[in-house]
């Protein structure tokens, strides 16, 4: 898990979609720190701190939580995916696509995304599927193993490249964790060739029986030929890999990277990161530190992935002991083997959950989200032209991963595009959309000025000499108040507000009746006026 990360921050910046303002990127054998051009949620630039990691170890991480969780397959597609669109860094067109469609309560295969779904071949899915090897560590079973990653391809890729491309760095994973002496040049990679027909067997048809019938109506190719074409493809390569590493010390890492199509056109694909990562593994399993700088800085191939699952194997096969002090500052370093700790142990979410209370004993500020509970730890505006700022908000999990979401602030008062939207969804709970800042200010801030009406006849005479009232700039307040912006509703502080008004119950008598923090109260309390 380690290595996957290590070798995701060291690629990261020199992939050639990260939108790195640098344009002259050098080697180096540490982090960096970088300036990212982004265009979520419009365009800003963005810094990348050293040792951040993008969607390949946030997808990881999202897999593993998913199996902690239990019922992976259904927790990935409803929590996990839709939830990563607030935080994700660097995905994939397939994979945003997926999550999007996913989002809206569709499966990619039944959706008018369908027939771009099933030429959706890339790394996307290759590179998250790691959790699966470790959580089957104990009990190993190839079959299910396989079974399990093809489920996880089948979430967001549907093209052979992607499925065999996944099912083969698993088996390398699998290899290598089960490995119990010293592996010799070359046997990783005839392992794998050897291990063809269990990683290459075509899918499961009690299982996979509707979706290839599905996929055979929108596909503009024979799936079962595609299958079988690449596959064979595949085998050939991993021959020339072994006839390329009998060249030794004057092996030419660039010539045989080429030769996998690294710097191709279709350089993402997900049978060509596997190939190139068993390659790059079995090249330097006597130096993984340099076996990992290989791909990082080959530049014009996908660094950041292959990268990645070279590290997923390097690490698979020599633990941490070979990781320098300047690596061990990448991300959630402390969250990564709490993670792999909790696949590795049986009663993986009891553990989980037991963690969870711990940690909710000592803090009280946790937000709860789709994908477990969260705390707010940092926020900073950064400029987005004359328009107004994008907001990026430092959050991190209970098992302590950080993720950075962002929202827009408009500063011109006159934009209003959005209150109706606002109103559209004041009933429901905001945890929905994962944060509440989203409820208004996603794409406009507008003058928003709302009095609250009485529905009771035997309306107060100090009632009638009150109203509630909000302008942009108390909205702003408001949103920017630590404890209103954690799973609240529009609903909530509309009655909160009518309470406040009545006069019948203090403060802190409303803040326990509703269940919210007496500081929410006294903020909201500050907009009520008398007339």
């Amino acid at each position: 898990m380690l290595g996957t990360a290590i070798g995701d921050a060291l690629g990261w910046p020199n992939e050639p979609r990260a939108k790195n303002r640098k344009k002259r990127k050098e080697v180096t054998d540490h982090f960096v720190e970088w300036t990212r051009s982004s265009n979520n949620p419009r365009w800003h630039d963005e810094k990348i701190l050293p040792g951040e990691y993008s969607d390949d170890t946030q997808l990881t991480l999202s897999v593993a939580r998913s199996i902690i969780a239990g019922d992976w397959e259904r927790f990935f597609a409803e929590k996990e995916l839709p939830f990563w669109l607030r935080y994700e860094r660097g995905g994939g067109g397939a994979l945003l696509k997926a999550a999007k469609t996913l989002k809206k309560g569709y499966l990619p295969w039944q959706s008018n995304y369908a027939r771009d779904y099933f030429n959706a071949g890339g790394n996307g899915a290759a590179m998250r599927i790691l959790p699966h090897i470790i959580a089957s560590a104990e009990k190993p079973d190839i079959k299910k193993l396989m079974l399990d990653v093809a489920k996880d391809t089948r979430v967001t890729h549907g093209h052979p490249r992607a499925f065999l491309g996944a099912a083969c760095y698993a088996y390398a994973l699998d290899y290598l964790l089960k490995k119990d002496s010293i592996l010799e040049y070359g046997e990783l990679v005839g392992a794998v060739l050897d291990g063809r027909n269990e990683w290459g067997a075509f899918l499961d048809s009690g299982v996979f029986g509707d979706w290839i019938n599905t996929a055979q109506q929108f596909c503009n190719y024979d799936f079962s030929a595609e299958w079988s074409f690449t596959l064979e493809r595949m085998a050939n390569r991993l021959k020339y890999i072994q006839e390329a590493l009998k060249k030794g010390l004057i092996l030419d890492d660039k010539k045989v990277m080429t030769e996998l199509e690294c710097f191709a056109k279709e350089n993402g694909a997900g049978d060509v990161a596997a190939l190139a990562a068993i390659y790059l593994s079995s090249r330097y399993a006597n130096n993984p530190s340099l076996g990992i700088k290989i791909p990082a800085f080959s530049f014009g191939a996908d660094t950041d992935t292959i990268a990645s699952m070279t590290g997923g194997l390097l690490g698979m096969l020599f633990g941490i002991s070979w990781i320098p002090a300047e690596w061990q500052i990448v991300q959630d370093y402390d969250c990564l083997i709490r993670m792999t700790e909790l696949l590795l142990a049986d009663n993986k979410k009891e553990i989980s959950g037991e963690n969870s209370a711990k940690t909710g004993m000592q803090k009280n500020l946790w937000t709860v989200t789709p994908i477990g509970k969260m705390r707010l730890i940092a926020s900073k505006h950064v400029p987005n032209g004359k328009i107004g700022d994008i907001i990026i908000e430092k959050w991190q999990t209970m098992l302590g991963q950080v993720l950075y979401t962002k929202t827009v602030q408009r500063v011109d008062p006159s934009l209003s595009d959005c209150q109706s939207d606002c109103s559209a969804q004041s009933s429901q709970q905001v945890v929905q959309e994962v944060f509440p800042r989203q409820m208004c200010i996603q794409e406009n801030l507008p003058t928003l000025r709302r009095t609250v009406k009485d529905e009771s006849k035997n309306i107060t005479t100090q009632k009638q000499r009150l109203s509630f009232s909000l302008t942009p700039t108390a909205i702003a307040e408001l949103l920017d108040h630590p404890k209103f912006a954690m799973n609240f509703t529009l609903r909530k502080a509309l009655i909160i507000a009518d309470c406040l008004m009545e006069g019948k119950l203090n403060q802190a008598e409303i803040a326990k009746q509703f269940k919210v923090q007496e500081s929410v109260v006294e903020q909201l309390s500050n907009y009520i006026k008398s007339e």
